[in-house]
């Protein structure tokens, strides 16, 4: 499954440049960088200043996918571990 727009709050986001666009903690925001790892509660992103971990769920995340599209997703439907937000993909017979 590639990336896309509709699919992303179900998909790995490690490896993908990341900006935070709003946050609680106001000095997170604008802050950029490429996703290194992820917890159920964080996204680590890896800055110029160095690696940053920054809580999911009181943000607002500018992700760029890989064929350039840039997607604004809402930290709360991000929040859980990542191997069971994928199982969370419901797929449709055709």
């Amino acid at each position: 499954m590639k990336h896309s727009a509709e699919n992303i709050v179900y998909h790995e986001l490690i490896g993908l440049e990341v900006t935070v666009i709003l946050h609680s903690d106001p000095t997170l925001v604008g802050l950029r960088g490429i996703v290194i790892d992820e917890t159920r509660y964080t996204l680590k992103i890896r800055t110029r200043e160095g690696d940053k971990r920054i809580p999911k769920l009181y943000g607002v995340f500018r992700f760029r996918l890989p064929s350039g599209l840039e997607v604004d997703v809402d930290g709360s439907l991000i929040v859980g571990r990542p191997e069971d937000r994928v199982k969370r993909v419901k797929f449709r017979r055709s």
